[in-house]
């Protein structure tokens, strides 16, 4: 079971990151944003399509939406700071093109959010929501 929760999660994920990316390009090369702006859009984007991907089909919660994506959004509001933070000092310090930096650092924020999604956002005996599962006798 977590085997295949993990790998529906980095599946999800890895849509999430082409997402972020496409976006992001689309942002500073076509729109004229800034890198910040265009990860802030690019991380909107892909926000909206992994809570509905890792809701129904990655955690499979039975929690009611509104509980679960607003810990879902802390928990992505507080990787977004950490990859901003990463992304702005890799290319003010150590002058990384911008779309190096993001993909030097994205492995560290999907980590971090697996862990507290999967036991603080999706985690079904937080509200007293129990799953049935079959036992093993």
């Amino acid at each position: 079971m977590l085997r295949r929760q993990f790998a529906r999660y980095l599946l999800v994920g890895g849509l999430g990151t082409g997402v972020h990316l496409l976006f992001l390009v689309i942002s500073v090369e076509l729109a004229g944003l800034s890198a910040t702006s265009g990860a802030i859009v690019g991380f909107i984007s892909a926000l909206l399509v992994s809570f509905l991907l890792n809701y129904k089909w990655t955690f499979k919660s039975c929690k009611p939406y509104i509980s679960s994506f607003w810990r879902y959004f802390v928990v992505s509001i507080s990787g977004l700071m950490l990859n901003t933070l990463m992304v702005n000092g890799l290319v003010k310090y150590f002058g990384l093109w911008y779309f190096t930096a993001q993909l030097s650092i994205i492995w560290v924020v999907p980590i971090s959010n697996y862990l507290l999604n999967k036991y603080w956002s999706f985690e079904i005996q937080s509200l007293g929501y129990v799953k049935s599962l079959p036992r093993r006798l």
